[in-house]
């Protein structure tokens, strides 16, 4: 078989994982940092690399991945994160390069790509109901904090269209997706969106951290036990509704369990949850507690947008069809879900 080393024009890279020494000297040259040690921490909607410098201190670098939804938010994401900081809000603060930016810009093969640094958060996932309450109060003091945020705007919204009509367009484009089962998510999305402008003007607006999941967050205690919360990964922060930030908690564990209704212990967490975020000063009303199963939805269709538009990235096998069928079914149980408490001044739980 004949070699060549020219670069063949029909051999198209669509994502590439970057070497962790690449991104050391990379951050080495634009941050001015001594990387004594990177390596990478995973792959996913970005990729993650945990850097060591000199004296110890721990920083995470974000390679932003091209994403179909469009360019880069990390103006918006970086300013607004300098501000929640600046309010003392507990967050990853970004790191500027030596030239004063927020990122850097990388030639990789695919196309160019935004390369941000951040300060390193210690502590855990959520686990115990304590560190639940505490990830609400910090989500709440996140939202309060954000109401007189002036930067950048953010170049997405968490709307009808960026959580379902995106998703509905990817579907579209899906190859050779059965008929029927386009069919059911035309439907489908068509009603959601129908419910939300129904909802919409009772609803709270909020500026969002759109993936407060759980794992986006680490709790931390001090010497005498008491529980903070740090947020971390707000590259699908924006504009959007109270309902929607808090119910990606649930969505989320939901998903992770496999389950059509809550449990015991979504049901706890979630009391939890609510009980910190009202402890922190933050107002829940019974319009956003009803929404709660719509917004659920609506997450379902965005993180299932988020596989069925990268399918030149993942792979159909992230939603293969018969899972896409599935998941029709799924949202139908959870229309109807039950967390508990059924008005916001029912919602109880233990003070913060």
């Amino acid at each position: 078989m004949a070699t060549s080393d020219a670069c063949d024009p029909e051999l198209v890279p669509t994502h590439t994982t970057v070497a962790a020494r690449s991104v050391a000297g990379w951050a080495q040259r634009h941050y001015g940092l001594a990387v004594e040690h990177c390596v990478l921490i995973r792959r996913g909607l970005n990729d993650n690399y945990a850097l060591r410098v000199a004296g110890g201190v721990r920083h995470v670098a974000r390679l932003y991945t091209i994403r179909p939804r469009g360019p880069f938010n990390v103006d918006f994401e970086t300013a607004l994160l300098k501000h929640l900081q600046g309010r003392g809000v507990g967050v990853a603060a970004p790191v500027d390069t030596t030239a004063g930016g927020s990122h850097v810009r990388l030639p990789c093969p695919e196309g160019e790509r935004g390369l941000a640094l951040f300060h390193h958060v210690e502590g855990a996932v959520p686990d115990a109901l304590d560190d639940f309450a505490a990830t609400g109060e910090v989500l709440a003091r996140m939202h309060a904090a954000a109401r007189d945020y002036a930067g950048p705007p953010s170049l997405y919204a968490l709307d009808g269209h960026g959580l379902a009509g995106r998703t509905l367009a990817w579907l579209r484009a899906y190859p050779g997706l059965d008929a029927g089962v386009l069919a059911s998510y035309e439907s489908l999305i068509g009603s959601l969106l129908e419910e939300l402008a129904a909802a919409e003007p009772a609803l709270t607006r909020v500026l969002c951290h759109g993936d407060t999941h759980g794992f986006n967050n680490h709790v931390v205690a001090d010497e005498a036990g008491s529980k903070r919360a740090v947020l971390f990964d707000f590259d699908d922060a924006g504009p959007g509704f109270l309902a929607y930030d808090l119910g990606v908690m649930p969505w989320s564990y939901l998903l992770r369990k496999g389950l059509r209704e809550a449990d015991d212990l979504l049901r706890e967490r979630w009391t939890h949850y609510l009980a910190g975020y009202r402890a922190a000063g933050g107002l829940i009303t019974d319009a956003d507690l009803a929404a709660l199963p719509l917004f659920i939805q609506l997450r379902h269709l965005w993180n299932l947008g988020e596989g069925v538009g990268r399918l030149h990235h993942w792979g159909t096998s992230v939603a293969p069809e018969d899972w896409l069928r599935k998941q029709i079914e799924v949202m139908a149980a959870w229309k109807r879900l039950d967390l508990g408490p059924a008005s916001a001044d029912s919602v109880g739980g233990p003070p913060v």
